[in-house]
């Protein structure tokens, strides 16, 4: 039996594609101008007299020569890494591949494997206890197919409901985003960290696009910082461990310090260099026969907080943190603006009302044990 976050997952998509481009029409009072180009919502950013948000605006990152790329430079530079590392783990890999069960990461396995033949790979998958079904299904069709060592860890599943309990009701100015899914994402490389080191692997691949590391990582180019790797953690988010966790539990997270004679791996972001768009990635998974029809949108696969996450957003913010990434490659014209103001539209709906979401929502408190009220949610 599907859980209530994949079900209402799979009514939102459904509501989106096929009612809400005419229920929008009558419910346009209660929804936020939007900017004409990107899709930006005016709660999100200033919007000028011609409707047009003041990122398009003006010259983006990726347009502005003072803030140009050295895509071509780093492409270079990843290639040779990825050359020179094959067969050069003293054991038995030489990259660790995290792997979600979503279209990125599944490209990246296998463009890896068709371009660096000799790159003895492990695929992990990190359950943070709260993955979604349908990404589980995918990577049961997909390991296979793949034809790559693969495990999962699996982390007390109290640890992350604290994490997640705490960033919920501790939210930085980048919304849910920048504090729930970031905090998730950082205790994901950590926790690849220490798995390569104990099992001497010198490369870490993960599937972050150019703007999520850009944006959220904060960096421009495709390798985390020798420095950034041989720091210990000491808070995620802004916010410190020691609030959170006991001294433990705080040894979960990367502290390269434990292990003084050990090489630490280098950390890669392979699509920061590749960077394809969605009809690229998709017709190359199509081309691999790796492709699960109507099981690769990240509304689906993500993990089952997401609705909370959205909900929450809107009810504290007025609009999904999450957009801020989406307008960007809708600027970029990596992404349908149409399909994905409509998603962000909906959303901002359905927070309010609860159509389709409030289950799901209801059921993410229950396990996180929390309350309408402790993450300023009230539906109409």
């Amino acid at each position: 039996m599907k859980n209530k976050s994949v079900r209402a997952a799979q009514l939102f998509e459904f509501y989106v594609k096929y009612v809400w481009p005419t229920h929008k029409l009558l419910a346009k009072k209660r929804l936020s101008r939007r900017c004409f180009q990107c899709g930006a919502s005016e709660k999100m950013l200033p919007l000028n007299n011609k409707q047009v948000c003041t990122e398009c605006d003006s010259l983006s990152f990726e347009k502005n020569p003072k803030n140009a790329l050295d895509i071509q430079g780093n492409q270079k530079e990843l290639e040779t890494l990825l050359i020179n590392h094959q067969n050069s783990g003293p054991q038995k890999y030489d990259a660790l591949i995290l792997f979600s069960g979503g279209k990125d990461s599944t490209y990246m396995i296998r463009r890896v494997q068709l371009e660096y033949p000799n790159l003895r790979i492990l695929a992990v998958t990190i359950d943070n206890g709260f993955m979604s079904p349908i990404a589980k299904e995918n990577i049961d069709f997909l390991i296979p197919k793949l034809k790559v060592d693969h495990i999962y860890i699996r982390p007390q599943k109290e640890f992350y409901i604290k994490l997640f309990k705490y960033t919920l009701t501790h939210l930085n100015q980048d919304g849910c985003y920048g504090t729930v899914d970031f905090s998730d994402g950082e205790f994901l490389l950590d926790s690849a960290r220490r798995l390569a080191i104990e099992m001497e692997i010198p490369l870490i691949l993960c599937g972050y696009s150019r703007l999520q590391v850009i944006n959220g990582l904060k960096l421009s180019t495709f390798e985390s910082p020798k420095e950034m790797e041989l720091k210990d953690r000491i808070e995620t988010a802004g916010i410190k461990l020691k609030d959170i966790f006991t001294p433990d539990e705080i040894k979960h997270w990367w502290h390269p310090s434990l292990w003084p004679n050990k090489s630490k791996a280098k950390l890669l972001f392979p699509l920061f260099c590749w960077n394809p768009n969605e009809d690229e990635l998709l017709n190359f998974m199509k081309s691999q026969k790796l492709l699960t029809p109507k099981k690769y949108s990240p509304i689906a696969t993500n993990h089952r907080l997401v609705p909370l996450l959205g909900v929450v957003d809107v009810h504290q913010f007025g609009y999904s943190s999450f957009e801020k990434e989406f307008c960007r490659m809708i600027r970029e014209g990596s992404i349908d603006k149409k399909h994905w103001q409509s998603v962000f539209e909906f959303l901002e709906y359905t927070s309010k009302t609860g159509l389709f979401v409030k289950p799901a929502v209801m059921e993410a408190l229950s396990e996180l044990g929390l309350t309408l009220n402790e993450v300023k949610i009230n539906f109409d």
